[in-house]
């Protein structure tokens, strides 16, 4: 846990640090640092969110992370938008209902915490765009997850 939060405050460090650095070289306004830097910080939260195999169900794992996500959304006023996929086991129409199964149970846990649902669209994949090899167990394991983004 400690090292956990430790690896978060260097993230988010590092990402201050290159916030200030780009907006230096290219003049950006203030809020487009903003939304720079809680991009990153969406991305450094949410590395990772993968699904078992034929399932919807969100890891407890990733409650925390979602959680100080949720507050990071909330706080921002920020849209998002969630990502479903899958593996390609199986036929298409059914890993493509999977994906957005489980971009709507991040969805869920995110309104959970407060992140208003019109500021999230959710979008469902199927096994169209693989992260890894789908021949192997951990490539397959890599393809079934939900990517954020704000929009």
């Amino acid at each position: 846990m400690k090292n956990m939060i430790a690896a978060f405050t260097a993230i988010l460090l590092l990402v201050s640090v290159n916030a200030i650095a780009v907006n230096k070289h290219m003049k950006m306004s203030p809020d487009a640092v903003r939304r720079y830097k809680a991009g990153l910080s969406v991305a450094a939260m949410t590395k990772n969110l993968q699904f078992d195999f034929a399932k919807a169900n969100l890891r407890p794992i990733y409650n925390e992370r979602l959680t100080q996500l949720a507050k990071l959304l909330v706080e921002g006023n920020y849209p998002i938008i969630l990502r479903g996929h899958a593996d390609a086991v199986g036929s298409r129409v059914p890993n493509w209902q999977l994906s957005q199964k489980r971009a709507d149970a991040i969805k869920d846990f995110l309104v959970s915490k407060g992140v208003s649902a019109a500021k999230i669209v959710t979008t469902p994949f199927g096994s169209t765009i693989p992260v890894a090899s789908n021949r192997t167990a951990e490539g397959r394991q890599r393809n079934r997850r939900v990517e954020i983004r704000l929009s």
